[in-house]
């Protein structure tokens, strides 16, 4: 019951900032930046939501509400969905020519993994009731996305600042750390 109640707060708390979201998006979208360019939150359709849209906050009450719910299973499981579709977003972003959103939505792809990586080790080293099984076939998924997610990196590594090389650089060394630490437990 606590639950319960706990998501419908959460859900009326996110209905309330939606509102008001869209309401700010409407008042300040009639300022002009520079006389030709609206604010850079903008509002299409499309099949995915990307983070320059007006919704996505709202998907990002939901997917924060979803794990905050999720069992500790489920929970490992939804960190590296979030991490793949935000890897996703960034690709989108960067072909859009948006480089800033495109390291903020990279950067915080990385530290879903990074955070799915932390979960899966500890499950591995405490043998909870996941099965190794489980625990090898999660890693494995990790670990893809992983060699996936450092693969674009590399290839994209000019197209940021260098103080996003900087961040970008200690999330990877993190991201490597724990992915080493992952494989040995695997083998």
């Amino acid at each position: 019951m606590k639950k319960a109640n706990y998501l419908f707060s959460l859900l009326a708390i996110g209905f309330a900032v939606l509102v008001l979201f869209i309401s700010l998006q409407s008042a300040n979208s009639s300022e002009l930046i520079g006389k030709t360019n609206l604010l850079a939150s903008k509002f299409y359709v499309t099949k995915e939501i990307l983070p320059d849209h007006s919704l996505y906050p709202l998907l990002m009450v939901f997917d924060r509400v979803r794990l905050e719910l999720a069992d500790s299973e489920k929970r490992t499981y939804l960190l590296v969905s979030y991490s793949q579709r935000r890897f996703f977003y960034s690709r989108k972003l960067l072909e859009k020519g948006n480089k800033t959103l495109a390291f903020t939505t990279l950067s915080k792809a990385l530290k879903y993994l990074n955070q799915a990586m932390e979960e899966n080790i500890f499950f591995f080293e405490k043998q909870s009731n996941r099965s190794n099984l489980e625990n090898q076939t999660l890693a494995f998924l990790i670990l893809e996305n992983f060699d996936e997610q450092m693969d674009f990196i590399v290839e994209q590594r000019d197209q940021f600042n260098n103080e996003e090389k900087v961040v970008l650089e200690s999330l990877c060394l993190q991201s490597s750390s724990l992915a080493e630490k992952l494989r040995k437990l695997v083998q």
